[in-house]
């Protein structure tokens, strides 16, 4: 057998969210423009489309006459592709409103606008076409978002349920009811994206459950900040651990008696040093896209003059004529004293009440937001100023790089809470919180089992499991269905974890894929019989990363993906053809690898089979499972094992 791998990339399969952006409108400019002056309008609109779905990361995909077909999620899966298109979406109603009020003044068209239509699904990602292929994302999900945007009002976002699902938290949703879409024989459920929810609308509503020690050490923080220390607290764990949960209970256990002030650093960039930003906005009482003179006047009234222009150019609000010196400021003197300024400002404000400042995914952060961090670390020598962090550990991050700052040069006032998955009964208890029906133990044990006790993974599968009607009644007890079952890893869930996988190179991104197919567990000489060539380099960047961790050395190598589910996601992106593929060589190399001791190896190797369609050595592998567990005595399993075996066709 060729054991050598195909250097053209593979199709994949991909949880994808498309964005379908279209002017309306443009009839009425044809018959007062001539062909190539309304040409170079409408490449306009479209040039500005696009910019807006790049600005967050998307990739566009097509383009349309007047309009644009974007994914978001390929060729690279984020964790907030949803979050991503819907502010892309706002993005381009607004860049087109402001276009259209244009085009009404210059040549009296009233009805120029746009809409989109965003949907969230499973999609096949490839590369199509002659000469220079490209890659494009083919599927339901596609079609059903180019139906949302047809059925749109014009100025409106239509999006799908699963899209609306993801993001109900902090977005405002109107329910438009099942909606008929051409092509389809029943309708589908659609929503009108309206805005971002307000700050203080998102809430938290998993409840705290295995934290005593860490809510402790968060109680001791806020009343030691109270009587006047400055710190830093610097919280560190895997996505979905209850990072975000603990600032939470951080900000109800702190209440009125400090000044909150909160950023989130966005994996898709944004304004430079955005949560700064954010936060400044939120104590000026400033919202996005309001008008520049409100903006302006808020700033005046509540900024002092010695912080006004620096803030005010962070802020990208234009002061009138007389603050020539800070506008011809050079780059790096500017910086500067945008940092010495922000640095007054929080020094005034704890100067009147203990101030909390809190950065949420700080290993999100660009260069700026961790040197104006790292320059009001020196406030919390003489203020009272917590400067509180949380962040994924990843070594090459400026989270990471901020963390071993505060660690290194204010060891003194640094604590650091690394959380860990729950132990099994609080994660039971959890389990009982979230959903308070009774569930039958078989499902509770699944579900606790995959989630292995990170809080985010528990609540995403018993949210996929109810969403699906994956649970059904049975006597006093709830259960998990057979159809549901089947594919227990949700769209949220395989965002997050497949954009872990994402962030790494190709090579180990495949090697990661044929680990994934040898099974949670896997001997590395095994893996690099499968992928032909040495995995050392690929391994070390796996292990790096937290995807894989060491099992044992001895007697030979072998590691295992450090969550199940991790292993699961990297599956997830595999087509049919490539998992037949996959799992041939896989057998293939235990077969060689372990001539002398296949024996020890039958159930798996008959799996192997299975998966790869071996129908033959299946039948083959079972039987000789069968007749080794009948000679150890095992009688049930031997019967089991000879049924399965004559089940195979």
């Amino acid at each position: 057998m060729d054991t050598k791998e195909s250097t053209e990339a593979p199709d994949e399969l991909r949880t994808v969210t498309a964005l379908f952006a279209d002017i309306v409108g443009s009839t009425a400019l044809g018959e007062r423009l001539p062909p190539d002056e309304l040409k170079a309008l409408m490449g306009e609109c479209v040039t500005m489309m696009s910019r807006a779905v790049e600005e967050y990361g998307g990739v566009v995909q097509a383009y349309q006459g007047d309009g644009i077909c974007a994914y978001f999620g390929v060729p690279v899966s984020h964790e907030d592709d949803p979050e991503r298109a819907a502010r892309a979406g706002l993005r381009i109603l607004e860049l087109m409103g402001d276009y259209g009020r244009d085009i009404a003044e210059a040549w009296s068209v009233s009805d120029f606008n746009v809409r989109v239509g965003i949907n969230t699904g499973r999609v096949g990602v490839g590369l199509v076409g002659a000469g220079e292929p490209q890659a494009v994302a083919l599927g339901d999900a596609t079609n059903v978002a180019a139906r949302l945007e047809a059925s749109a009002r014009p100025g409106t976002i239509v999006v799908g349920e699963v899209t609306a699902r993801r993001l109900s938290e902090r977005f405002v949703f109107e329910d438009l009811g099942p909606t008929e879409v051409k092509g389809r024989t029943e309708p589908v459920a659609a929503f009108r994206l309206v805005a971002p929810k307000a700050r203080e609308e998102v809430t938290q509503a998993t409840p705290l459950i295995g934290r005593d020690t860490e809510r402790a050490a968060l109680e001791s923080a806020i009343d030691a900040l109270v009587a006047g220390r400055g710190q830093v607290l610097v919280v560190t764990g895997d996505p979905g651990i209850g990072k975000t949960r603990l600032l939470e209970e951080m900000r109800s256990l702190a209440g009125e008696r400090v000044a909150w002030l909160e950023g989130r650093c966005l994996s898709y960039g944004g304004l430079p040093s955005w949560p700064f930003v954010d936060i400044l906005m939120g104590q000026l009482g400033i919202q996005l896209g309001e008008p520049e003179i409100a903006m302006r006047t808020k700033a005046r009234a509540k900024l002092s003059p010695d912080v006004l222009p620096s803030l005010a150019r962070l802020l990208r609000i234009r002061l009138e004529v007389a603050l020539p010196r800070e506008a011809s400021l050079p780059p790096d003197q500017f910086r500067e004293e945008l940092r010495s300024s922000y640095a007054r400002w929080i020094t005034g404000l704890a100067a009147r009440k203990p101030v909390v400042l809190a950065l949420e995914d700080a290993h999100w952060a660009d260069v700026s937001t961790r040197q104006l961090a790292e320059a009001l670390l020196e406030l919390t020598d003489r203020a009272p100023l917590l400067i509180v962090a949380t962040m994924e550990i990843d070594p090459s991050s400026e989270g990471a790089a901020l963390r071993m700052r505060a660690l290194d040069q204010y060891a003194h006032r640094t604590t650091e809470l690394r959380l860990t998955p729950l132990p099994d009964d609080d994660a039971a208890e959890l389990l009982r919180a979230l959903m308070p029906i009774e569930l039958d133990a078989r499902t509770r044990s699944r579900l606790l089992a995959e989630a292995e006790g990170n809080p985010l993974y528990l609540e995403e599968l018993l949210h996929g499991l109810l969403d699906s009607g994956g649970v059904e009644r049975r006597r006093r007890t709830w259960t998990i269905t057979i159809r549901a079952a089947a594919g227990l890893l949700p769209p949220a869930l395989e965002n997050l974890l497949v954009s872990r996988i994402d962030r790494l190179p190709e090579g180990p991104r495949r090697v990661a894929q044929a680990a994934a197919a040898i099974g949670r567990e896997f001997p590395v000489r095994v893996l690099e019989h499968v992928v032909a060539k040495d995995v050392s380099e690929d391994l070390t960047k796996l292990l790096r990363a937290e995807i894989v961790r060491e099992a044992r050395r001895y007697p030979e190598f072998v590691c295992t993906f450090k969550h199940r589910l991790m292993q699961e996601a990297a599956l997830s992106t595999l087509t049919a053809a490539r998992r037949r593929e996959l799992y041939a060589r896989i057998a293939h190399a235990f077969e060689e690898l372990y001539a002398d001791a296949l024996d020890d190896h039958l159930e798996r190797l008959a799996h192997y089979h299975a998966q790869a369609e071996n129908t033959d050595a299946t039948r083959d592998y079972l039987a000789r499972a069968a007749e080794k567990a009948s000679e150890a005595g095992a009688v049930e399993r031997a019967e089991n094992l000879r049924k399965r075996a004559v089940a195979v066709s």
